[in-house]
């Protein structure tokens, strides 16, 4: 369900109640704020105080608040949520992979499955084909995103025609930049560039791209 910072006070019941799912403890609870934050990542993570929060969302506070806490949902640029976490202004980081912050400290359970989808304007015929089949094509990526371990391997070594957003609604500056083809691949979860494309109104102007490579599934948390 999400990402907890390793020495937090709080990490004990916090993987307790990660682990019970949407049971209630039969003991009371003192209650506390927790607070969470991830940068807007639909249908996972929305916006605060919205009434379709992101399901992440939704589960996170149905556990928390059944065990008597109070639970804070903030958003904040990717690369800032996991250093301000890290550093302690925050409880946790929500909607990550375990190679976002491998040492921070996960449930046992993931709260959703991401797969990467590979998005290019209307009329673009790349194809997936593994890592390789990027070279040359300029990506436009998030900064400071794991995309699984084999792509963020095959990044970390091939930079030159990488193109990183971050701060606020990165998914909307690369979608834009794809749109003025400075970009020729944008990568992301088909559930969030759906939503995103829809919300924008540009669904019929970018297409996902076909992937001969099967790609493997990532654990949301």
């Amino acid at each position: 369900m999400k990402a907890l910072k390793k020495g937090s006070a709080l990490k004990k019941v916090l993987v307790a109640l990660l682990v019970v799912g949407f049971f209630v403890f039969s003991s009371p609870v003192q209650a506390d704020e927790i607070t969470i934050v991830s940068d807007e990542w639909l249908p996972y993570c929305g916006v605060p105080g919205d009434p379709a929060p992101g399901y992440g969302i939704e589960v996170a506070r149905k556990v928390f608040e059944a065990a008597g806490h109070t639970l804070t949902y903030k958003i904040v640029p990717w690369t800032r949520a996991v250093k301000e976490t890290r550093k302690g202004k925050y409880n946790a980081i929500i909607g990550a992979y375990k190679e976002d912050a491998p040492d921070f400290v996960f449930p046992e359970e993931e709260f959703g499955i991401s797969t990467n989808g590979f998005f290019g304007k209307k009329g673009c015929n790349v194809e997936y084909n593994g890592p390789q089949s990027l070279l040359g094509v300029k990506v436009g990526i998030i900064k400071d995103y794991s995309y699984g371990e084999e792509l963020d391997k095959f990044f970390k070594a091939n930079k030159k025609n990488l193109q990183y957003v971050s701060g606020g609604d990165p998914l909307l500056k690369n979608i834009k930049k794809l749109l003025k083809s400075r970009v020729d691949v944008v990568i992301e979860d088909p559930n969030v560039m759906n939503q995103k494309l829809a919300q924008m109104g540009v669904a019929d102007q970018v297409v996902r791209l076909k992937s001969i490579k099967a790609v493997g599934d990532n654990r949301i948390y």
